[in-house]
C-alpha cells in the first residue's frame, strides 16, 4: 500500500496556501463590508487644497552646481565637480551646464516671487567663498553674491534653508588632500561651515549639512559617476564615509567657549 497522501489532499493544501499568501479578487470588498464604518484614513491628516496647517513651508530647492554656473568668475576657484564636467563630460563653458544663477539671480528670485512659495533651499559653493578651500578672508565677491541672495529671499519674507555642501569641494583641497580621504577635511570643513553661521547666521535658521553623504561616498570613489571620478577603491568608500560622518556629528555640537 503506497505510504502518499491523496493527491486531492495536496492539491486542496497548495490552493490554501496560495489564497492565503495572495487572496483572491473581491475579498478586500467582503472585509470592508463586514465593517463599512472603519477607514484606515485619518481624516484630520488629510492635505486638501484648504486644509494645509497655516505653518506649512511651500518650498523649492537648488544646488549651487546645477544653477549658479560663473565657474571661475569673479574669483571663484574651481570645484571637483567643475574638473570632472570638463574631464570627464567633456564640457567646457561658464556655466557648466548650469542655468548661471550667478548672473541672472533677479529672473530666478522673480521666479520664487512667481511660484509664492515660503522657503528656498540653495547651497553655499564652498569654492566660491574660498577658492582654495582655506583662508581667513573670503572672496568679497562671492560674499556679496550671497549676502545680496539672502536679503533678497528675507525682503520677500521666503524663508532660506541653506546647505553647506552639496558636493562641489574645492578642487585644490582634492589635489593637495586627497579630498574626503583624508581627516584633515574635517577641520577644513568646519572652518569653513563656522564662517558660514557668523557672516549669515543672522538670516538663516535652517541649515543642512552635507547633501547625501552617502552618494559622495560611493559614487565619487567607488562607481565614478560623480566627481572625483574614482573607481574600485572600496577603502577610500569607507575613509570618507567616516570622515563625512565625523564632520555630521561635530556640526551637531556646540561652540566651545573661548
Amino acid at each position: 500500500m503506497s505510504s502518499r497522501p491523496p493527491r486531492r489532499s495536496v492539491m486542496l493544501s497548495a490552493l490554501l496556501l496560495l489564497r492565503a499568501v495572495t487572496a483572491f479578487s473581491g475579498d478586500g470588498r467582503a472585509i470592508w463590508s463586514r465593517n463599512p464604518t472603519v477607514s484606515p484614513v485619518n481624516e484630520s491628516q488629510l492635505f486638501l487644497y484648504d486644509t494645509f496647517p497655516p505653518n506649512f513651508f511651500w518650498g523649492v530647492g537648488t544646488g549651487a552646481l546645477q544653477v549658479e554656473g560663473g565657474w571661475k568668475k569673479d574669483g571663484k576657484g574651481p570645484s571637483i565637480w567643475d574638473h570632472f564636467i570638463q574631464t570627464h563630460l567633456k564640457s567646457v563653458d561658464s556655466t557648466n551646464g548650469s542655468s548661471d544663477s550667478y548672473v541672472f539671480l533677479e529672473k530666478d528670485l522673480s521666479a520664487l516671487d512667481f511660484l509664492g512659495v515660503s522657503f528656498y533651499q540653495f547651497s553655499i559653493s564652498w569654492p566660491r567663498l574660498f577658492p582654495d578651500g582655506t583662508g581667513a578672508v573670503a572672496n568679497a565677491q562671492g560674499l556679496r553674491y550671497y549676502n545680496a541672495l539672502l536679503d533678497a529671499l528675507v525682503l520677500r519674507d521666503i524663508e532660506p534653508v541653506v546647505t553647506l555642501y552639496h558636493w562641489d569641494l574645492p578642487l585644490a583641497l582634492q589635489e593637495k588632500y586627497g579630498g574626503w580621504k583624508n581627516e584633515t577635511m574635517i577641520d577644513l570643513f568646519n572652518d569653513y561651515a563656522t564662517y558660514c553661521f557668523q557672516m549669515f547666521g543672522d538670516r538663516v535658521k535652517y541649515w543642512i549639512t552635507i547633501h547625501n553623504p552617502y552618494l559622495v561616498a560611493w559614487h565619487g570613489y567607488m562607481t565614478g559617476l560623480h566627481a572625483p571620478g574614482e573607481k574600485g577603491d572600496t577603502a577610500a568608500v569607507y575613509t570618507v564615509g567616516h570622515n563625512l560622518i565625523k564632520v555630521l556629528y561635530s556640526s551637531l555640537l556646540p561652540p566651545t567657549s573661548e
